[in-house]
């Protein structure tokens, strides 16, 4: 297992998927909706959210549940 070392700072913004464990306590059809790669944005706090959060999503993630982060 390796360590995911999260060396971003606030306000990076970076494009990735979710680990499938970071949204199994998601309802089916928002778990659908965050498949797939897309954008987050590194919060104060070191929390990672998805950009925009059209979905009004207030749920932020951990940099670990972040696959193949690229900074965009």
């Amino acid at each position: 297992m390796t360590l995911a070392l999260d060396q971003y700072v606030t306000g990076s913004v970076v494009a990735a998927s979710l680990a499938p464990q970071a949204v199994d306590g998601f309802d089916p059809v928002l778990r659908r909706l965050l498949k797939g790669q897309q954008f987050f944005v590194k919060l104060s706090d070191g929390r990672w959210r998805p950009q925009g959060c059209q979905l009004g999503l207030s749920c932020c993630f951990q940099f670990s549940d972040l696959l193949e982060p690229v900074q965009r």
